[in-house]
């Protein structure tokens, strides 16, 4: 059974790539090892300090904690454990290891994103789920075990968190994205209900979501894209990060977290019936939504509810306004390689 963390043997040894093969005196940690695979292969993380920050409750009897342990020792990653439910998970972030290891639903994945104090140090996602909005953004699906086997040093996908700053001080972060209207009222009302597993958990929410839209009022609301106007007659708006957002929903087509740019997604009541129908088995085709990209993005709006992630602000009848944009420093994903022996279909 793995430790709790044990925060002061963690630091990102590897960084500096000058102690390969070498130990670590005080945490007995050995940084980076050649990986034997094809010659243009990146460097492995076998035999590296992983900090596993777990969510317990997330997905299935196994993904529990020895579980996943035992998947990430396969991988001849060596854990220091700490549970989200545990009062010293921010503290760990604070002290990360040579890889930060997440594992359950976007909810912990976005925070260990959101409190991770050192953005060079890599991240690995095991997305346990029912939406896995950020695996699916970034393309990644597979068992705890298979994805950990599979990263690689040179395999990383930068991720710039958003930054949303109300009034003049007041600023937070988030990995998905910031909206008005239609996705707050939507986990608003599923915190009510009790939680399905897996698809039915999708599938429950997009039908109460196509509930939601099918009586949705304009909202009272302006957007500002890089200090142009935009639309003002819309019924809901996104302003996103990565493709897939809410229950598994592919709304924002353009969305990358790579660069510094959001997609800013708006609900009109005019092509209401076709979004509708689009919800209901939202596959390839593009969403029919009005979509804008920009670095700078204002919205002020009254008498809605927000959402930043999956977190609802209560609106009221007095104006509020945030200033959505990406942060500068991104984050440093690891994407799952091929394995050499896998070949290329002809």
């Amino acid at each position: 059974m793995a430790s709790r963390p044990r925060l002061g043997d963690c630091r990102p040894e590897f960084l500096s790539g000058s102690r390969s093969g070498s130990r670590d005196r005080e945490s007995g940690a050995v940084a980076l090892t050649p990986h034997s695979g094809t010659p243009g292969e990146k460097r492995s993380y076998h035999h590296m300090r992983a900090l596993l920050v777990h969510n317990p409750t997330a997905g299935t009897k196994s993904h529990d904690k020895g579980s996943i342990i035992e998947a990430l020792r396969l991988a001849d990653i060596k854990v220091d454990y700490v549970s989200t439910k545990d009062d010293d998970v921010k503290r760990a972030l604070q002290h990360a290891c040579d890889i930060v290891i997440a594992a359950g639903g976007d909810g912990t994945i976005g925070y260990v994103f959101t409190h991770l104090a050192d953005r060079s140090v890599p991240i690995g996602i095991l997305p346990l789920g029912s939406a896995n909005n950020i695996a699916r953004s970034l393309g990644m699906a597979g068992t705890p075990a298979e994805l950990a086997e599979q990263w690689r040093a040179g395999h990383v996908h930068s991720f710039h968190l958003v930054e949303v700053t109300y009034g003049k001080d007041k600023r937070e972060l988030c990995t998905e994205g910031f909206g008005v209207g239609l996705m707050a009222a939507l986990i608003k009302r599923r915190a009510k209900g009790r939680k399905a597993d897996g698809a039915d958990d999708i599938r429950r929410g997009r039908r109460v979501l196509t509930a939601l839209l099918s009586k949705a009022e304009l909202l009272d609301l302006e957007v500002n894209i890089d200090g142009k106007q935009w639309k003002r007659d819309l019924i809901s708006v996104d302003v996103l990060n990565i493709p897939f957002t809410g229950p598994a929903l592919p709304l924002a087509h353009s969305a990358d977290p790579g660069d510094t740019l959001l997609d800013v997604i708006g609900f009109e009541s005019a092509t209401r019936d076709e979004l509708i129908e689009w919800i209901k088995s939202p596959q390839e085709d593009a969403p029919p939504v009005s979509a804008r990209r920009g670095a700078q993005i204002k919205i002020r709006w009254r008498n809605a509810d927000s959402r930043l992630d999956d977190e609802v602000a209560k609106g009221g009848s007095d104006w509020q306004q945030v200033l959505v944009r990406c942060d500068p420093e991104p984050l440093r994903i690891l994407v799952p390689a091929k394995h050499p022996a896998v070949k290329n279909s002809a």
